[in-house]
């Protein structure tokens, strides 16, 4: 079963949430809202959960923000939520009422991604991994390749893509048995939730919003700068 939105905050969470004019939420989709799975077309957000994501998208107090690696379709297409803020791409993308952001620098790298996606489609042969291509960003998937088989799979993937990554034409990141292929700019997941934060405080000037973030990403430091 996939993790379930817990309560059990601390007491200063409970009373900043309790105090705030607006809560903004921000899930991580893969690996929180559903489990991580060996491929995407694994992947199934069960009812229950989905349930309660209609039921707080609902509340006045609240803007609901989902975050993944998946494309803007592919992420509407699974959950199907009309008051929600899609982050996607890694936040290279953010699409939500009355908000249509694509980073423009990150466009410029497209070529780049899909070059280098395909570099991986072709050359790297071995059983259970894949490419995911998802346009802005694209990753390998090696979640079912043998663990003896790992090693040299990583090395041989760092190599292939060297010299784009020193020529400064994409970024890799290493993940939960993904390579996460993005474009070479100073962008990530917790730079849109803060970008989507600001967007908030700018609509409703002099409220109290509070940030929540729901999920499992060790580098995110979301409150950096926030006041």
């Amino acid at each position: 079963m996939p993790p379930k939105l817990s309560n059990n905050y601390s007491a200063e969470t409970k009373a900043q949430i309790k105090q705030a004019d607006l809560v903004l939420l921000a899930c991580d989709y893969e690996g929180t809202l559903v489990p991580m799975a060996l491929s995407d077309e694994e992947v199934r957000m069960a009812e229950t959960v989905h349930e309660h994501l209609i039921s707080l998208s609902q509340i006045p107090s609240v803007r609901l923000a989902i975050i993944s690696s998946s494309s803007l379709i592919d992420l509407r297409e699974k959950i199907t939520l009309q008051n929600c803020h899609y982050l996607c791409n890694h936040g290279l993308e953010i699409f939500g009422p009355e908000l249509n952001f694509h980073h423009t620098v990150a466009e410029k790298f497209r070529q780049c991604i899909y070059e280098a996606a395909n570099t991986l489609k072709t050359q790297v042969r071995v059983e259970r991994a894949f490419v995911e291509d998802r346009g802005l960003t694209a990753g390998l998937n090696y979640r079912s390749v043998m663990e003896d088989q790992v090693s040299s799979l990583l090395a041989k993937v760092r190599n292939l893509l060297a010299n784009s990554v020193r020529e400064r034409k994409i970024r890799i990141e290493e993940a939960r048995r993904m390579i996460e292929i993005l474009p070479a700019v100073d962008w990530d997941r917790g730079k849109a939730v803060k970008m989507l934060y600001q967007h908030f405080r700018a609509e409703y000037p002099g409220k109290n919003i509070v940030l929540l973030y729901v999920g499992m990403m060790p580098w995110m430091n979301l409150h950096s700068g926030l006041p």
